[in-house]
């Protein structure tokens, strides 16, 4: 049994997806179909950039959904079937359209609808992240709620990305500080992040309620394929629950170690990230080295990674 896992922000590149719309008619349409219903030319800045216009969470999002839909179709084409789905962050858009609780489009407007939310949210309540290597998670959450309670910001964690690597999200200060403390307390490094805002954060709540207003708007089926939530690390069924669940995930962390273990647990014998970059083939293999996650590059990758699990 396979699983496709679906990359969240930071595994953008310039040039992604192109090779496959130019190899197949089915990965173009996704793509055109984009540029149609959100009356911009997505296709230009996800093949040709620039970078820093792709760097917009305004576009990244909506780019990574888009070609994440793109991989899974290949893959469905090529014969496969996975067991389960889950997605990093905004990653979970893309695993719901592949599981068939949404259409295409209306996974493009929501994921649209979020990063609106998410960017108008961070210019009001301005914070970041850092990624902290290689210190325990009770260490880290006990330090960020203590240095929480003695200042005046918004400190917690914001994703426990693989054993060695938990992120945190908050007010700049607070961060600044964590930095220093989470060092004192054995960190090997605490590496800021080049984000726009607090993500994954109480600063996220605006956000949060702008996203429950336009996920109210859109139909959910229950998933045809087991969905993996970010917020519980378990099977989600339920179309009222997983619409709640989305909504809070802007403010809660990201449990991509307890969704890998859930994913090994139930048989799931290899991965695929189906999207763009490596991400999630990193750390798949912080977790354990000798469990497969494939990563798709060119068109052939796809054709490659379909008759090793076929």
């Amino acid at each position: 049994m396979i699983a496709f896992v679906f990359p969240g922000q930071a595994s953008q590149f310039v040039g992604m997806g192109r090779s496959w719309a130019e190899s197949s008619n089915i990965a173009a349409k996704y793509m055109d179909r984009a540029n149609e219903v959100l009356g911009r030319d997505l296709k230009r800045t996800c093949f040709e950039g620039p970078e820093e216009d792709l760097t917009d969470t305004r576009n990244q999002q909506p780019a990574i959904y888009v070609v994440s839909c793109m991989a899974a179709a290949l893959l469905k084409k090529e014969g496969l079937e996975p067991g389960f789905v889950a997605g990093h962050s905004v990653g979970e858009y893309a695993a719901l359209y592949a599981a068939g609780v949404f259409d295409f489009e209306s996974g493009l407007q929501l994921v649209q609808a979020r990063a609106d939310a998410m960017a108008e949210t961070a210019a009001a309540h301005p914070g970041t992240m850092a990624a902290v290597i290689r210190l325990d998670r009770v260490v880290i959450e006990a330090s960020c709620a203590e240095i929480e309670s003695n200042g005046e910001g918004i400190l917690s964690v914001a994703g426990y990305n693989s054993p060695d690597q938990t992120v945190i999200s908050g007010t700049r200060e607070m961060i600044e500080e964590a930095q220093s403390v989470l060092k004192e307390k054995g960190a090997k490094r605490v590496l800021p992040l080049s984000v726009s805002g607090a993500f994954h954060s109480a600063l996220m709540t605006e956000a949060r309620v702008q996203l429950e207003e336009a996920i109210e708007e859109v139909d959910f089926a229950p998933p045809k394929i087991p969905f993996v939530s970010n917020n519980t690390a378990k099977p989600e069924a339920d179309p009222s629950a997983i619409k709640v669940q989305l909504a809070k995930q802007l403010v809660s962390p990201v449990r991509w170690v307890e969704t890998m273990e859930f994913l090994k647990g139930e048989g799931v014998q290899a991965c695929i990230e189906a999207g763009p970059g490596k991400v999630l083939q990193g750390l798949f293999a912080k977790f354990d080295p000798d469990w497969p996650c494939d990563s798709l590059t060119d068109f052939a990758s796809i054709q490659e990674t379909a008759g090793k699990y076929r």
